[in-house]
């Protein structure tokens, strides 16, 4: 036999902060769960349109350093991820995502193999920036694979505003046929080679191999798996490369 009392819960509660009597449910009190009983909770003593008019009042008089708040939190990798989530389950795309789980565990898959560079610009760092009011071009962005197909575990990749700003809606068979195009005019193989040359000047860790790899992509009429990460692992190399790791050529 137990030696504790049973106390007898009242059907009402009343309000600390302006005395009215309310029913103990929680259409009128907000709830946490209970510090000592398990599957229980508790109810806070303020009714909820206290809670509501005390918590906004507080958001008004603290306006600067809630904002200040709300960019710290966002530019944290859970907070920052936790919104590209949400913005995934409104999309009118659709998702296959059973949780917020399994989607930031393709983040932390896609990292061991590319860390924070962009997949499609390995010499961009992403970052998580906020509060600048426009796009940040070096800031991670989810994207489709397949632009036909809802976002899920097989069909998504984190890349840099900028890269999925350009590449848009772009299918596979639309990119085999563009490097078709590319690859057919002696014209357009110049340019490309022209901007490849300054990549080359810009980031100065390029040497004449890695330019004549990035060139075999053009000049190849079929993309493959096993090209791109090659390409990608060797640009990954050379932006991590120490400059004393760095061949010199004339």
């Amino acid at each position: 036999m137990t030696l504790r009392k049973k106390h007898k819960i009242n059907a009402n509660k009343v309000c600390k902060e302006c005395g009215k009597e309310y029913p103990r449910t929680k259409e009128y009190f907000y709830t946490k769960p209970h510090h000592t009983l398990m599957n229980a909770v508790e109810y806070y003593n303020e009714c909820i349109e206290c809670s509501n008019k005390r918590s906004n009042k507080w958001k008004k008089e603290n306006k600067d350093r809630k904002v200040k708040g709300d960019k710290e939190y966002k530019e944290t990798e859970q907070g920052f991820f936790k919104e590209l989530y949400n913005g995934i389950t409104r999309s009118k795309h659709g998702h296959q995502f059973k949780s917020y789980e399994e989607f930031f565990d393709c983040w932390k898959k896609q990292q061991e193999f590319f860390g924070l560079n962009c997949p499609y610009y390995p010499w961009i760092q992403m970052t998580r920036i906020k509060g600048k009011g426009k796009a940040t071009a070096t800031n991670i962005s989810k994207d489709r694979i397949l632009s036909s197909m809802p976002y899920g575990p097989k069909n998504i990749m984190f890349v840099s505003w900028k890269a999925n700003n350009e590449k848009g809606n772009i299918s596979p068979y639309l990119a085999t046929r563009y490097l078709e195009f590319v690859n057919q005019s002696e014209y357009c193989k110049g340019v490309t080679e022209y901007e490849l040359m300054n990549l080359n000047f810009d980031h100065g860790r390029r040497h004449d191999d890695d330019l004549a790899m990035i060139l075999s992509i053009i000049d190849s009429s079929k993309e493959s798996m096993e090209l791109y990460i090659k390409f990608v692992k060797k640009l990954k190399e050379m932006c991590e490369a120490k400059p004393s790791q760095i061949r010199k050529d004339n």
